[in-house]
């Protein structure tokens, strides 16, 4: 059975995203991958919705991207976005596993999400 859930488009405008929206960003993110990908789901996903929606899910990342005031921060996400261009090209859920430990660990360093597990991968974690 193949499963995919809408993805998490927000509709962010550049102008009005901050610190908090970033961490709310970062937390949505961090859940709808989690419930995609994990225990094994990864290999039930369906690309149809994720290709649907790329765009728009792109348009928000981007909105995320201009407003991270940290660079590392921002390198981070430009980093998702690497990612799941190559995830669109290929349809190969590694990089959106990929994605899912990014968004993981900046839950951990930047929201503060509690948890034993933690990839290590993202520049912004390694500077807390």
């Amino acid at each position: 059975m193949m499963t995919s859930k809408e993805l998490p488009v927000q509709h962010l405008e550049q102008s009005t995203v901050n610190q908090t929206d970033i961490g709310t960003y970062i937390s949505k993110n961090h859940e709808y991958w989690n419930n995609e990908l994990c225990w094994g789901r990864s290999k039930n996903f369906s690309f149809v919705v994720f290709q649907k929606q790329f765009n728009e899910y792109i348009e928000d990342l981007n909105q995320i991207i201009n407003s991270a005031e940290d660079k590392d921060l921002r390198a981070d996400f430009i980093h998702v976005q690497e990612l799941l261009k190559n995830a669109f090209d290929t349809n190969d859920t590694d990089y959106l596993i990929d994605v899912h430990r990014v968004f993981h660990d900046l839950d951990v360093k930047f929201n503060g999400y509690k948890t034993s597990d933690y990839f290590g991968i993202t520049q912004y974690g390694a500077k807390q």
